[in-house]
């Protein structure tokens, strides 16, 4: 007993000046650690702002025209910031939207709001967004920006399909939509990364920017899988119905069957594919989509798209080639029927530049031949796109 008794006397004698050399060891580390300015306390807590503007050259030739132009392609801004500890907002300017109808009397390209919503944070496997926002239909158009892509140009599914709606909208838009999502990340690999990823949104399933033209809503169903590090498998499903409208930039399609009311159109798209992408190595994606529509038993949209890229990582540059087929069976003479291989080179000499290079051919069948009177399509594109 009076050993123990011993013991806890040494020990309350120890304990004060081992609590006292920890506090100042904390204190001499506050006191060396660099201390932030009333302004730099208030520039932390306001949004953070960036962008990006991507320009260059775009020459295209067929056996009917040659073009050759500089471009403004893109420059968007981008502001980030947090209402509180688990929401954040985001807002998505572009200032040269160039959308067939949209521009200006003159032709010249105007500013477009791209995003804006809110997300609600409070779980990794749960989060809820609200506001207009880019829907998760495919790689490209959801886990892939332009700043990111191996290409200057996403591939046909994006634009004909996640961008583009044939009876609201028969134009390339931006592949968002205003409403709400629920999404989230589950399954911890305990290797930086979760197996699972969802996501389901509710949307008008109308143009961006303006309300719904009927009662109608949009569905989206995503699954995204991840069995392996740098590796996942990925399939969305949309449905909705919708009504066809006339705009500037494009005519939406309608039934000519007797007693259609063209109102409530229902159609369903959905994209399916996988990507393996190693930083430092190889990169290998593709992807296959559909979007049907039957309306009193006609055929009103029917169209499918593929692609599948290589590439490879090599410390500064990135060489590419993609093959990208579209097919619109009730536009059979389009010129959006076609084949096409691209082979392209990005290079990207410090994290906020980078400089893609791509030549792209199209080729047409006869009947498309017969239409548009060239049965190929020639296109360079020389591109700098600079962050900040």
């Amino acid at each position: 007993m009076k050993k123990f008794l011993s013991l806890v006397i040494a020990a309350m004698a120890i304990c004060p000046s081992v609590f006292a050399a920890e506090v100042a060891e904390a204190e001499a580390a506050a006191e060396a650690a660099p201390q932030q300015s009333t302004v730099e306390k208030i520039l932390a807590k306001m949004p953070k702002v960036s962008g990006y503007l991507q320009t260059g050259w775009n020459y295209t030739s067929n056996d009917k025209a040659t073009s050759s132009s500089f471009q403004a392609k893109r420059l968007r801004l981008i502001v980030d910031g947090n209402v509180g500890s688990k929401v954040s907002f985001r807002l998505q300017i572009e200032a040269f939207n160039g959308i067939a109808g949209s521009t200006n009397g003159n032709g010249q390209k105007n500013i477009q709001v791209m995003d804006a919503f809110a997300t609600w944070a409070p779980l990794d496997a749960f989060k809820i967004r609200a506001g207009q926002f880019y829907t998760p239909l495919g790689y490209e158009n959801y886990d892939i920006s332009p700043a990111t892509l191996e290409t200057v140009d996403f591939s046909n599914i994006v634009y004909r399909m996640a961008c583009r709606n044939p009876y609201e909208y028969n134009l390339v838009d931006y592949g968002r939509d205003l409403g709400v999502m629920f999404m989230g990340d589950v399954g911890d690999s305990g290797k930086g990364f979760k197996y699972f990823h969802y996501d389901v949104a509710l949307t008008n399933g109308s143009i961006p920017c303006k309300d719904d033209t009927n009662k109608s809503k949009d569905i989206y169903l995503s699954a995204t899988i991840r069995p392996f590090k740098n590796f996942n498998i990925k399939g969305t499903f949309n449905w909705g119905e919708y009504t066809s409208t006339k705009l500037a930039g494009g005519t939406g399609a309608a039934s000519t069957v007797e007693g259609a009311a063209n109102k409530y159109n229902p159609m369903t798209r959905c994209v399916v594919g996988a990507w393996y992408n190693d930083p430092n190595g190889i990169d290998i994606r593709g992807e296959y989509g559909f979007m049907n529509s039957k309306v009193k038993g006609e055929k009103v949209v029917e169209e499918r798209g593929a692609y599948a890229l290589v590439g490879y990582h090599a410390g500064k540059w990135l060489p590419v080639i993609r093959w990208d087929m579209y097919k619109d069976n009730i536009n059979p003479l389009s010129a959006n029927n076609y084949n096409r291989i691209l082979l392209g080179c990005t290079f990207q000499p410090i994290a906020n530049v980078k400089v893609q290079l791509n030549y792209g051919l199209s080729l047409y069948n006869k009947d498309v031949e017969t239409a548009l009177g060239y049965n190929k399509h020639h296109q360079i594109q020389l591109m700098g796109l600079f962050k900040f």
